[in-house]
């Protein structure tokens, strides 16, 4: 049938996964420009009132919308044409206070007051800048800029008004922490720039109801013990500005933020994470509070200077992970005895609950996240209330790459985090569980924790065979062939082999699948060929 030509990996693969999902991106943005006139240089040309009574005006080069006789509500509206359905675009837009109090900038899929895809009330005097992302489901979308104050004559400026195209994976694309939309696929990369692959999660929850505010202020999910916190402007791993910079308010022990309420459930193992940056102080104390009450010493205890993790205590684990500019995601994992709060302050060392104060000298943090697992998933976002991202769903249409039900062969290099989670990694399957040929790690039952295998099944009958361990963290290349027998590799070592089983499968999945199983991984490259290759061939091709 011939070579088949795609332009990216994701052109190849069907994926879905039924919420946003955060990944280190390279992002960047198209040079075309959707919104005619944004910017208001010269007139309001392509904006329209809402009604024949009012038209938009300019004034200092930013639009002005005037409210009505008796405070009627004006708007002004435009439409964006060109969007492709699928893909993922930017919204800009900028508000400054005139003499009206309250505003709002809207965007929708219908004319006038739509607002299906933001409807951002700036609330009462003050000016504000929106910028988000939005995953297009029509060709056209309507901006709607507007003054809703109520008061005969007052006025609202807006400006910079702006929607262009996101674009993955370009080779000048800048590092972000990007919220990539519904059913878009997560090509990922670490701090240095080089890519990680594509990943693939299973489903978790952040019961931090306002992930990205660590202040202790009002509108924080979290109380300030003997810290200070005050905004600082500095960029955060998603682009935005919203770190926080804790500091002792005096010194001595314990000084910290933590959850107003008992974020973590007893007697499951949970994850607990944040974003850490210094700021004068280098050492980050994190901890769950494994008794359930503040005068529990901490857990875990991190370098942000050198980037790695220091004492950790209680059989709890602790990760560091480097996602640039400074910043790392440091996490926690382990058992609540009673429940627990979220806690995350400043130390003088490694294994220190003692601060000294230093004028402002603390840490920067930002992107809270507790969730029920063994380990750390990707930060979902909440803003006032608890928020699930869905699992990831990957696979490839057999038919899409020339599949040969008797011959074959399939090359993976994956990273998993973890060594002691049972998942698939890769699977040639059907709608049955009982009829596919896998590549597995295992947790437990067929060999040590960690080991990787090889799961066939066909009519009811079952061929497993091990391949090797695995270490946690590190890439790995799992090979298998299937023909005159089933054979498989790992990193090059020794071909081991199993009975041959001939299921007849309609897709490859990877990572989880669709029958329940879940996976955490990147799958950095993936190859088939329509041949049993030679052991030498397996062998070469996962060194």
């Amino acid at each position: 049938m011939g070579t088949k030509q795609y332009d990216s990996a994701t052109d190849l693969i069907t994926f879905s996964r039924a919420s946003g999902g955060t990944a280190l991106s390279k992002i960047s943005y198209s040079n075309d420009e959707l919104v005619t006139n944004g910017t208001f240089d010269t007139d309001a040309t392509g904006w329209v009132g809402n009604n024949s009574h009012y038209s938009p005006t300019i004034e200092t080069q930013r639009l002005k919308v005037i409210t009505g006789a008796s405070g009627q509500w004006n708007y002004a509206n435009a439409s964006m044409s060109g969007l492709t359905i699928g893909k993922s675009y930017r919204f800009q837009a900028s508000s400054f206070v005139g003499t009206a109090t309250r505003h709002r900038i809207s965007l929708g899929t219908a004319s006038g007051q739509s607002y299906d895809i933001v409807n951002q009330g700036l609330g009462v005097n003050y000016s504000q800048t929106v910028d988000m992302t939005f995953t297009a489901t029509t060709t056209v979308v309507y901006v709607s800029l507007q003054n809703t104050d109520g008061v005969d004559g007052s006025t609202t400026l807006f400006d910079n008004i702006s929607v262009k195209e996101v674009l993955f994976d370009q080779a000048d694309g800048t590092l972000q922490l990007f919220n990539h939309g519904n059913n878009i696929p997560r090509i990922e990369y670490d701090a240095t720039g080089a890519v990680k692959g594509l990943l693939i999660e299973e489903a978790r929850t952040n019961v931090v109801t306002n992930s990205g505010d660590i202040s202790g202020g009002n509108f924080s999910a979290f109380v300030k013990y003997n810290t200070q916190s005050v905004a600082s402007g500095v960029t955060v791993p998603d682009g935005s500005t919203d770190a926080h910079l804790l500091y002792p308010s005096s010194s001595g022990v314990a000084r910290f933020v933590y959850t107003a309420a008992q974020t973590l459930t007893a007697g499951i193992k949970q994850t607990s994470s944040v974003y850490m940056k210094a700021s004068g102080v280098t050492t980050g104390l994190f901890y769950s509070s494994a008794g359930g009450g503040l005068s529990t010493v901490g857990i875990a205890w991190f370098d942000l200077s050198a980037g790695t993790v220091g004492t950790v205590v209680y059989g709890y684990t602790a990760t560091i992970e480097d996602v640039g500019n400074g910043w790392y995601r440091c996490s926690v994992s382990g058992y609540t005895f009673n429940g627990g709060y979220f806690i995350v302050g400043v130390a003088d060392a490694d294994n220190s609950t003692t601060v000294t104060k230093s004028g402002t000298d603390g840490i920067l943090v930002w992107g809270a996240q507790a969730e029920t697992g063994s380990f750390p998933t990707s930060y979902i976002p909440t803003a006032g209330a608890a928020a699930t991202r869905a699992r990831d769903l990957a696979e490839i249409p057999t038919s899409a790459f020339g599949y040969n039900n008797d011959k074959g062969s399939l090359v993976v290099d994956v990273l998993t985090p973890v060594a002691n989670q049972l998942m698939p990694l890769a699977t040639f399957n059907t709608s049955s569980y009982y009829n596919s040929r896998s590549l597995w790690k295992s947790n437990s039952g067929i060999t040590a924790v960690g080991t990787d295998y090889v799961r066939v099944a066909h009519d009811g009958v079952t061929t497993k065979f091990t391949i090797g361990q695995q270490t946690q963290a590190v890439y790995t290349k799992l090979g298998l062939s299937y023909g005159d027998s089933e054979r498989a590799v790992r990193d090059g070592g020794t071909v081991v082999s199993g009975t041959s089983r001939y299921p007849n499968p309609d897709r490859l999945h990877l990572g989880g699948r669709d029958n329940g199983y879940q996976s955490q991984c990147w799958i950095k490259s993936i190859q088939y060929y329509p041949r049993q290759l030679t052991d030498t061939q397996l062998q070469e091709l996962t060194t």
